[in-house]
């Protein structure tokens, strides 16, 4: 029986940097659910052609739901943010990261930055991104993971970027595919499908980043592997901004505890106390932004980190030297002794950060 007509559309959201493989792996599940199929050269012309489809859909009989394909330039949060959003008209179900094996570790060592259009006007500039880091978000937020060309790995490789991946999103249902259809439909019917008949909507069942489990204490052991690595690090110090400043140039990222393919969490600087800065770094790319002032803090809010609580995912970790570059970094027994007002003179050549209450 139809949806009557203005009922919410099941949309199905891919994602994936690689456009063949993603492209192919989205028509290859509208086929097999029996959704329109929209690509990426309409998506990515803004959140007005993604409303049009979605009217359009909303309007017309015998319609199961869309699949919308997004090219990387569209950022996953503002995926999320519009197709969950309460006037969208549209029932988020799955949210499909594709993702090229043979590819993986490259794409997220990667240097390379994308601009992201903010509107459809060309004179905006748009703004620049990490390739790498938002491929890591469409990880993180994916609800399923399809793993194509598995076979250009060695299975030792294979092994590496698999579990790479159960580490970066332990939540989602990863599939190793060798054709798109066996993402949804047939004898490997996917996530979609099931949530579907159930009920269950992407707002219900959130992913959790593998960061936070590991911060949590929550990573499932079946996620766990030799193959790659997960450290949580804590220190209730917080951080001397020169030495941190120091060890992120010549030691964290350059190989010298490991590869360190992605790290994230909570940290403090001495020279800027009572703010929570967020840690973020994937390959080469680093940054520390500021999350909370702590006099803003309501009386039944609690800090996101006294000191320092951080997550390292990667391979041939040496968690013992990670540990000491870190534990350098913070402040000595006197420099926590002699207060605020010598932090304040400390070097600080990390970026200024806008801490304006809004």
């Amino acid at each position: 029986m139809p949806e009557p007509i203005g009922a919410d559309v099941d949309v199905i959201a891919v994602t994936g940097a690689r456009a063949h493989e993603r492209s192919s792996c989205a028509r290859g599940i509208a086929e097999a659910q029996g959704f329109v199929f929209v690509p990426a050269e309409q998506t990515g012309q803004g959140l007005e052609a993604v409303d049009r489809a979605v009217n359009l859909m909303r309007k017309a009989i015998h319609v199961q739901g869309l699949v919308l394909e997004f090219p990387i330039e569209v950022s996953v949060t503002e995926i999320v943010g519009t197709l969950t959003a309460a006037d969208t008209g549209t029932r988020l179900i799955d949210l499909v990261c594709v993702l090229d094996a043979g590819c993986l570790l490259a794409d997220l060592d990667s240097e390379e930055f994308i601009r992201l259009p903010l509107t459809r006007d060309a004179d905006d500039g748009g703004v620049i991104a990490s390739k790498a880091e938002l491929i890591v978000a469409q990880i993180e937020f994916a609800s399923t993971i399809a793993v194509v060309n598995g076979g250009s790995l060695g299975p030792k490789a294979l092994e590496r970027a698999t579990s790479l991946v159960s580490h970066l999103a332990p939540c989602a249902e990863q599939r190793l595919v060798a054709t798109a259809c066996d993402v949804h439909g047939g004898d490997h019917s996917g996530g979609s499908e099931a949530h579907s008949r159930s009920g269950t909507t992407y707002s219900q069942r959130p992913p959790s980043a593998g960061w936070v489990s590991i911060l949590n204490q929550e990573l499932p052991p079946q996620r766990q592997s030799c193959a790659v690595e997960a450290i949580r690090y804590e220190q209730y110090r917080p951080f001397h901004p020169g030495r941190l400043h120091h060890a992120l140039d010549t030691c964290l990222f350059q190989g010298h505890c490991g590869h360190i393919l992605r790290s994230a969490g909570f940290a403090r600087l001495a020279s800027r106390p009572h703010v929570t800065a967020q840690w973020d770094q994937v390959g080469r790319i680093f940054t520390l932004t500021p999350l909370a002032l702590d006099d803003s803090l309501g009386a039944e809010d609690e800090l996101l980190a006294f000191g320092q609580d951080l997550a390292f995912i990667g391979t041939g970790l040496d968690e013992v030297r990670l540990r000491q570059i870190l534990d350098h970094a913070a402040l000595s027994d006197a420099e926590l002794a002699a207060g605020p007002m010598v932090w304040a003179s400390f070097l600080d050549e990390f970026p200024a950060w806008s801490t304006t209450a809004t």
